[in-house]
């Protein structure tokens, strides 16, 4: 019996159906495709120029991703994240990604740290001058960089995938993107890196983290010295409780 194969138009498809979908993606990431616009399967296939099957594959793999939403009465809609949701993209990286850039101080290998040296340079007199798109790739591939060099394929699959939420959360800021600040923090996240100094990375990527989620709160036309410093995080009762020892042995 001869095995089966996938036939060339069946091929064709899939391989449409992938472009189509990267690219509505993409339009939904930059907000070409704002929040509570309606998408339309004819005017995506004429715009892509495929038919509406391939879209239609697309359209259900983004709302499997939570992208897109459908209803009957409001059709085929982008969907976003809502400010709950935002918040739980925060809380969550708040909670891997520092452990993950310790790991990752210790872990990544001397050419993954010259690559991100260079693209830190090639980025940074840009990045100074106020170019976003600039800044949002070379925060796109630092953050990349760590979350591969951690070793640790269950964070890092939650962390990539967690990326695309990152991603437009920050193009829908109210607040510009604080290209400026952002370029220090991760000259600060760079330096402990190459140092091996797994603590201080881990407390860099917290602060960047922080930073990043109070700038997006500030009302609109805020500027980067506007942003407050971010609150310290309250001492854990295991450590509290020796101090608290402490200090009544000492009375």
């Amino acid at each position: 019996m001869r095995p089966m194969t996938e036939s060339p138009l069946a091929a064709a498809d899939i391989g449409r159906a992938a472009a189509s979908y990267r690219e509505i993606k993409s339009r939904i990431m930059d907000r070409r495709f704002a929040p509570g616009e309606k998408l339309s399967e004819v005017r995506l296939a004429a715009e892509l120029g495929v038919g509406r099957s391939p879209i239609r594959t697309a359209l259900a793999r983004l709302q499997g991703e939570g992208w897109i939403a459908v209803s009957p009465q409001s059709g085929t809609y982008v969907k976003g994240l809502t400010d709950a949701e935002m918040n739980e993209v925060f809380e969550l990286r708040l909670i891997l990604e520092p452990a993950v850039a310790g790991l990752a101080a210790e872990r990544m290998s001397s050419e993954e740290l010259a690559k991100l040296r260079r693209a830190f340079e090639a980025f940074g007199t840009e990045i100074a001058e106020g170019r976003v798109e600039e800044y949002f790739a070379l925060d796109l591939q630092t953050h990349r960089a760590i979350y591969s060099a951690a070793g640790n394929g269950l964070i890092h699959g939650i962390l990539v995938n967690l990326l695309d939420k990152v991603h437009w959360i920050q193009r829908t800021s109210v607040g510009s993107p604080r290209p400026s600040s952002a370029l220090g923090e991760i000259r600060d996240l760079l330096a402990a890196l190459e140092s091996r100094d797994g603590e201080r990375a881990a407390q860099v990527m917290r602060t960047h983290i922080l930073r990043t989620a109070k700038f997006r709160n500030l009302p609109a036309g805020a500027t980067e010295a506007e942003a407050p410093a971010p609150e310290a995080p309250a001492p854990s009762k295991e450590k509290a409780e020796p101090t608290r020892r402490r200090a009544r042995a000492a009375g």
